[in-house]
C-alpha cells in the first residue's frame, strides 16, 4: 500500500512527489506519455554543420516575480537568461493589416483615436483584474455584468477601433490559444489577477511573464525531479483511466490494466484531461460542471534558427505582434500563421526567432503541410523583419493539439457562465487532491504556478498522513486554511453569515408587513 499516488509527471506532479518524499512518504508518480514534463518539452534542433542545440518547444519563461519556479530552479542549480528585447517592435493590425513599427509597451495602431482607447480599456482592465480574485472569481463586484461575456464581447462595450480589437484579440491567441470570442471575460480578468495585471501577462520585461529563460530549457526541471525520485517511483506510460475509492484508500487502474493503492492521491493532469477519467464515487457536481467548460487552447509553436540575428543588426528587437495578414494565403484559410514572434537566441548566441500559430488559426494552419507551415511562417517574418527571414537555417514546430494525453496548449480557459465554479477546481473530493497549474492562484497556467499549486496539494496531503510535520502557515491557501474560499471554518462562517442576513432579512419583512397593516 502507498501513502500517495501522483497523476501526472509534469511539473506540478514531480514537484509534489519530490516534496512528499522528502517527508518520508511511499509514493508513485504515474505518468501517461513516455516521458515528463508534460507541457515543457525541450529538444534538439538543428543549427547548421551538422550540430544541434536545445530549445524548448513548449513552456519556456519565467521571471523574478515567478517565486516558486525562482526557487526551484535555485534548488536544481538551473541558470536564466533574460529575454531579449532591445530594439524596434513590430505589429501587423488592424483592417489593412498594414505593418508599422513603435517601441512603446502597446502599438501605436495607426490612430490616435485608437491608441487613447486602448490604453483607457488597458487600465479599465487592470483595475477591473484587480478586483476579481483568482480564489473566487464570483466575489468580483463585476461578477454578475460580465459572467456571461467573452473578451471580445466585453472589449466591443469600449474599444470601436479595429486595431485595438485585435491586439485584445491577440493577446488572448497567445496566452490561452483561443480566439477572444471565446473566453470568458470574469475568467480573462480572474486569470489576470493572478498575474498581477494584465501587461504582466503580456510585456517582456523586467517581473513579467517573458522575462527570462532558463539556459538548457524548462524540461530540466521535470528531468531532474524525475531523476532524483528515481525509476521505482516514476511509472512512464501509464495513463490512468479510473478511480475508485473506499473510506480506507483510494484504487488507481492504468490503460495498460495495471492498479494501484494509496491512502491519497493527487491529480496534476490537465483538467481537459480528468474529465475523460471513471470516478466511483462521481466527482461532485460542481467539480464536473467546472472540468466540462475547460477547453485547451490550440497552439502551434515553431522555431526559425538563422546563420545570424539580421533583426538585430538592422535595429529590431525580433517581437512581432501580428493578426496574420490576409494576402498570399492557400484555399480554406482566412489568416496568416503569425500571431506574436520574439527573439530566440540561445545563450550559446545561436541566431533563432520563436513564434506561434494560435487558436483559429492554429487549427486552420494544422491541416496545411509542414512545407506549407513553414513557407507561410518565412513570408511573414519577411514581411515583418525583413526579407533576410526567408534564407533560414532549419524550422521545428510542434503541435501541441496532436498530444493524446494534454489535447493542446498553453493552458485550459473558462467559458462563460461558470465563472462561480472555479474555486472547486482544486477543493479536494474526499482522498483526492487537485494540482496543476490550472489549480494556481499565483501565476495561473505558468511553469511557477504549477509549482505552487504542488506545494498547496502536497501541505493537503501531508496534513492527513504527517500532520506533525506542517504549520499553520504551510496550511495558508490549502482547504485547510480557515480564510480560504473552500476552507471548513470560512463556509461555517459563511453558512452562519447567511443565516443571520436570512434572519435580518426576515425580521424587517414581518416589522414592514405588521406596519403596513397597521396603516
Amino acid at each position: 500500500m502507498l501513502d500517495v499516488i501522483v497523476v501526472g509527471g509534469g511539473v506540478a506532479g514531480l514537484s509534489a512527489a519530490h516534496k512528499l518524499k522528502k517527508a518520508g512518504l511511499k509514493i508513485a508518480v504515474l505518468e501517461a506519455q513516455d516521458r515528463v514534463g508534460g507541457r515543457t518539452l525541450t529538444q534538439p534542433v538543428d543549427i547548421g554543420q551538422g550540430k544541434t542545440e536545445l530549445f524548448d518547444l513548449g513552456g519556456q519563461w519565467v521571471g523574478t516575480s515567478q517565486k516558486h519556479v525562482m526557487n526551484i530552479l535555485r534548488e536544481l542549480g538551473l541558470e536564466t537568461y533574460p529575454q531579449y528585447t532591445t530594439g524596434t517592435k513590430v505589429m501587423q493590425l488592424g483592417s489593412d493589416s498594414k505593418i508599422r513599427t513603435y517601441n512603446s509597451d502597446i502599438p501605436p495602431l495607426g490612430s490616435i483615436r485608437g491608441l487613447v482607447q486602448l490604453q483607457l480599456f488597458i487600465w479599465k482592465v487592470e483595475k477591473m483584474a484587480a478586483q476579481t480574485p483568482i480564489q473566487d472569481p464570483y466575489g468580483s463586484p463585476h461578477a454578475q455584468e460580465l459572467d456571461g461575456l467573452t473578451v471580445d464581447s466585453f472589449a466591443r462595450k469600449h474599444l470601436s477601433c479595429e486595431a485595438a480589437l485585435q491586439v485584445v484579440d491577440v493577446a488572448c491567441k497567445v496566452a490561452f490559444g483561443a480566439d477572444a470570442t471565446r473566453i470568458s471575460a470574469i475568467f480573462f480578468l480572474a486569470y489576470s489577477n493572478a498575474a498581477g495585471g494584465v501587461m504582466k501577462i503580456l510585456e517582456a520585461k523586467e517581473e513579467t511573464a517573458q522575462e527570462a529563460r532558463v539556459k538548457g530549457g524548462t524540461q530540466q526541471i521535470s528531468q531532474i525531479l524525475a531523476q532524483r525520485l528515481g525509476d521505482e517511483i516514476v511509472f512512464l506510460s501509464h495513463p490512468v483511466v479510473r478511480l475508485d475509492q473506499t473510506e480506507e484508500n483510494v484504487k488507481v487502474t492504468t490503460e495498460n490494466g495495471k492498479t494501484f493503492e494509496a491512502r491519497r492521491v493527487i491529480m496534476t493532469a490537465p483538467p481537459n484531461m480528468i474529465i475523460k477519467m471513471k470516478f466511483s464515487p462521481p466527482l461532485p457536481p460542481s467539480k464536473k460542471l467546472i472540468y466540462e467548460n475547460l477547453p485547451i487552447g490550440h497552439l502551434i509553436k515553431f522555431v526559425v534558427v538563422y546563420d545570424k540575428a539580421f533583426w538585430r543588426e538592422n535595429g529590431f528587437s525580433g517581437e512581432v505582434v501580428s493578426n496574420g495578414g490576409s494576402e498570399r494565403l492557400p484555399s480554406g484559410l482566412t489568416r496568416g500563421p503569425l500571431s506574436v514572434c520574439f527573439d530566440a537566441t540561445t545563450h550559446r548566441g545561436t541566431p533563432a526567432i520563436v513564434g506561434f500559430i494560435a487558436a483559429r488559426q492554429g487549427v486552420e494552419w494544422q491541416g496545411k503541410t509542414i512545407d506549407e507551415r513553414k513557407s507561410a511562417v518565412l513570408e511573414g517574418l519577411a514581411d515583418t523583419l525583413g526579407s533576410s527571414a526567408r534564407h533560414c537555417v532549419s524550422y521545428t514546430e510542434k503541435i501541441w493539439a496532436e498530444e493524446p494525453y494534454i489535447g493542446g496548449c498553453p493552458v485550459v480557459f473558462g467559458v462563460p457562465g461558470v465563472s462561480f465554479a472555479l474555486p472547486h477546481l482544486r477543493s479536494p473530493f474526499d482522498r483526492l487532491h487537485f494540482a496543476g497549474t490550472e489549480t494556481a492562484t499565483e501565476w495561473t497556467g505558468y511553469i511557477s504556478g504549477a509549482i505552487q499549486s504542488a506545494d498547496r496539494a502536497a501541505a493537503e496531503v501531508l496534513k492527513n498522513l504527517r500532520p506533525e510535520l506542517v504549520s499553520e502557515n504551510d496550511l495558508k491557501g490549502t482547504c485547510y486554511d480557515p480564510e480560504s474560499i473552500l476552507g471548513e471554518n470560512r463556509t461555517k462562517q459563511k453558512l452562519q453569515s447567511d443565516s443571520y442576513f436570512i434572519i435580518v432579512a426576515v425580521f424587517i419583512m414581518v416589522i414592514s408587513i405588521v406596519y403596513a397593516a397597521l396603516l
